[in-house]
């Protein structure tokens, strides 16, 4: 199993960022200059603002921004408060009235022709990471993206330190009893901890970032920070392969096989997710495609401990004997709509050929389902994208799937899998 990069309290609030490595997911001509971990990954903005040229000086330099920071430092209770716990996680929380004031700052930011072209002709355009923005201008831009990263700080705090279900309940909410009484000490310790860590260099966000980042270990729900970076560790093999391959005959660029976690505690692999991977193998031997891409989080049942790419790549090596460096693992969707955007991404990244599709493989009803006006009805609604197109395929257990760049669009919305 693909070993988990460790996640430090530094690097969790978003404090650690470093030059990324080659082996992040990014689109073509485009590296990070921050590291791939929970935090940059669900708030790219945020690490773009810190590593753009002259953005980090220009933020501290911002009078009404430090008086937002005083501001919102005063409203953190130093003993209790009412209604408790609930107020205790409001203090974190951007106010509409906070959120207009950052916007209408970072837009007089960006009418310094310097500053906008080191944070959005240098980062958030070319990262892929506000794609589905990219008609706006450039100030509409950041002041887009902004209100979406202080929405999804507000999402973070509301669903778990307050309780509110998430979109997905069964497997995304909150472990504790948001009622109980204890949560008003777990709440007033991760307050204090919180506003304890506060450091002479933050900006005016890190505060908000370490709160909703702790809330999110504190949850266990720490999904997108793991298996980074992507395409090295048990990806690192494939890659190369893929980077090798002579390409002249195949008809499709790689097999994409979604996971299908069970409900049974003990089991590592649902009763569907073997029928797919048997379809998929038959057609790997048969020669369709070089690779397999195996993709599915940490999904069913609530918590588990088994990664359905993990277990996946592990049945298709032991029982199918195909090679382990013609296998991709993108072990972070949750849902059909995140495997493909996912794939798309890992397509993209990993410089998979865009001159002929991928082949999406499944059961024959699922396939119907991923072809069909529902899932992408579902993509707009839940990621705001269409993250490729999808054709028929070859017979009624295929679709071709060619990835979009706008797949690279991180959505925060989704905390779990942005």
């Amino acid at each position: 199993m693909m070993r988990v990069a460790a996640i430090t309290a530094c690097c969790a609030a978003g404090l650690c960022l470093m030059p990324g490595a080659a082996a992040a997911q990014e689109p073509a001509g485009y590296q990070s200059p921050f590291a791939d971990t929970l935090p940059t990954r669900i708030f790219p903005l945020f690490a773009m603002m810190r590593t753009a040229e002259g953005w980090a000086q220009a933020l501290r330099d911002d009078n009404a921004l430090q008086s937002l920071v005083a501001d919102r430092a005063a409203r953190i209770p130093q003993a209790t408060c009412m209604p408790s716990p609930q107020c205790l996680a409001d203090a974190w929380i951007w106010t509409d009235a906070d959120i207009a004031l950052v916007d209408a700052r970072l837009r007089a930011i960006m009418s310094n022709a310097r500053l906008a072209k080191s944070l959005v002709t240098r980062q958030m355009r070319p990262s892929g990471r506000f794609a589905a923005h990219a008609a706006l201008s450039d100030a509409d831009l950041v002041a887009t993206a902004w209100r979406d990263s202080a929405a999804a700080v507000n999402r973070v705090i509301a669903v778990y330190a307050k309780g509110l279900p998430p979109r997905y309940p069964v497997i995304d909410s909150i472990i504790f009893d948001a009622a109980a009484p204890q949560m008003a000490d777990v709440l007033g310790a991760h307050g204090t901890a919180t506003a304890g860590q506060a450091k002479a260099d933050d900006l005016f966000f890190d505060p908000a970032l370490r709160y909703a980042t702790g809330l999110m270990q504190m949850n266990e729900r720490i999904d997108a920070g793991n298996f980074r970076p992507l395409l090295g560790g048990d990806n690192a093999d494939a890659i190369r392969s893929v980077s090798a391959m002579k390409w002249r005959g195949k008809p499709y660029t790689a097999l994409l096989v979604f996971g299908h976690g069970p409900e049974d505690a003990q089991s590592r692999t649902g009763v569907m997710g073997h029928i797919r991977l048997g379809i998929a193998a038959d057609l790997y031997t048969r020669g369709l495609a070089p690779f397999i891409i195996v993709s599915g989080g940490n999904v069913h049942p609530n918590r588990t401990p088994f990664n359905e790419a993990v277990e996946m790549k592990r049945l298709l090596v032991t029982q199918y004997g195909i090679p382990a460096d013609h296998i991709l693992m993108e072990p972070h969707a949750r849902h059909t709509t995140t495997n493909l955007r996912n794939c798309a991404r890992l397509l993209l990244a990993a410089a998979f050929p865009t001159d002929r599709p991928a082949l999406i493989v499944s059961d024959h009803r699922t396939i119907q389902y991923i072809g069909g006006d529902e899932l992408a009805q579902r993509n707009l609604r839940e990621m705001g994208i269409q993250p490729g197109r999808v054709a028929a395929g070859p017979d009624r257990f295929t679709l071709a799937f060619t990835p979009d760049p706008v797949a690279f669009h991180a959505e925060p919305a989704d905390p779990l899998d942005p």
